[in-house]
């Protein structure tokens, strides 16, 4: 019985020492050849999103995706005071498209397929645009209601908006750290 609590408590710590909370901020900041990166240059304001296509809603869900991704990732200190931020990101939702993929026999729809197409800019303070590998970011899934692993709309456009919401935070994360280091790789 003592070694069953042994290995149970082992495999627990083992557990709470993997988990991102105590790798991330505030003790372990983002370094450059072994030097952290300071504060003052990773302070990031994040705009809300606009919205230029026909999907009602869908900003304000990427851009809440978008925020905690990048605090999820650690490697950013987020501020709501545009003034405080070396950093600014701006995004634009200019195409969102939901069509009907693959019918049945009787002509009803089995699947479909969600694409969105975000654009992005990232600022210094002073208005320098940083350079993106790609400004323009495309995501799309395919999703059922009726076969395989079934979905609702709803689901699938959360899915998809968290893909995006990945993405972003990569490209970004890449540019930023590339605009400093002048190395592509962190």
């Amino acid at each position: 019985m003592s070694f069953a609590r042994l290995a149970l408590s082992i495999l627990i710590i083992f557990q709470l020492l993997s988990c991102t909370y105590f790798t991330r901020e505030p003790r372990n900041p983002p370094r450059i050849d072994g030097v952290p990166i300071p504060d003052d240059q990773r302070r990031l304001y994040v705009q809300n999103f606009r919205n230029n296509s026909y999907g009602m809603g869908v900003q304000t869900l990427l851009t809440e995706l978008v925020r905690s991704e990048i605090d999820s990732r650690g490697r950013f200190i987020q501020t709501r005071d545009k003034a405080l931020a070396a950093y600014r990101l701006y995004g634009e939702i200019v195409h969102y498209q939901l069509v009907g993929n693959l019918l049945d026999q009787g002509g009803q729809s089995l699947s479909r397929e969600m694409l969105i197409i975000v654009r992005l800019e990232l600022q210094k303070t002073g208005g320098q645009k940083i350079l993106l590998e790609r400004e323009e970011i495309p995501v799309r899934i395919i999703y059922s209601e009726q076969v395989g692993f079934r979905e609702s709309e709803m689901q699938a456009q959360a899915r998809l908006l968290k893909i995006s919401a990945i993405r972003i935070a990569e490209e970004m994360e890449r540019a930023w750290y590339f605009s400093i280091a002048g190395k592509i790789d962190p």
